[in-house]
C-alpha cells in the first residue's frame, strides 16, 4: 500500500514591499542631502594644461640621488658622508646654486630621487637642508 506524500508549498518571498522600502529612502537621502558646490580649498595648484608663454625661462633643475646607505649625490657628485644628519656640504653647494639661480633670473628646482628601500630619515635630512637654502620647487623622481 502506498502512502499519500503530503505537498508542502513551497516558501515564496515578496520582495515588492523591501523594494518599495529601499527606493522610499533613496529618495529620502536625495532630498535631505545637501549639495556641495563649491570645493574646499586646500592650497594645492594644479598643473594647468595651457602652454607656457614661449619667453619663459625654464627652471634650473638639479638632481639629488639618495643611494641606500644614506650617501647623498647631487647631480651625480657625491656630497656627505652617509651618517651626516645636517649635511653641511650639500647645503653649501645648494645655497650656491640658489644664488647663481636668482642672479640670472632663474626658478631653482630640485628633484630628489631616493632609492626605494633607502630609509626615510636620509630623505628628510635632505628636505631639511632644502628648507635652510629656501628652495621651495621640490619634486621626487624615480631612484634606483
Amino acid at each position: 500500500m502506498k502512502a499519500k506524500r503530503l505537498r508542502i508549498p513551497d516558501d515564496k518571498v515578496d520582495l515588492t514591499p523591501m523594494i518599495d522600502i529601499v527606493f522610499l529612502l533613496l529618495i529620502y537621502f536625495m532630498v535631505t542631502t545637501t549639495i556641495v558646490k563649491e570645493e574646499a580649498d586646500l592650497g594645492v595648484k594644479l598643473p594647468s594644461s595651457m602652454a607656457a608663454p614661449p619667453d619663459t625661462p625654464l627652471p634650473e633643475q638639479h638632481y639629488i640621488d639618495i643611494l641606500l646607505d644614506g650617501t647623498v649625490m647631487l647631480n651625480g657628485v657625491p656630497t656627505d658622508n652617509p651618517g651626516s644628519i645636517h649635511l653641511p656640504n650639500l647645503t653649501r653647494t645648494l645655497n650656491q646654486l640658489k644664488l647663481s639661480s636668482d642672479r640670472a633670473g632663474l626658478k631653482t628646482l630640485v628633484i630628489i630621487q631616493p632609492d626605494p628601500d633607502t630609509y626615510q630619515q636620509s630623505v628628510v635630512n635632505v628636505l631639511n637642508a632644502l628648507k635652510s637654502v629656501g628652495i621651495h620647487s621640490i619634486s621626487f623622481g624615480e631612484g634606483g
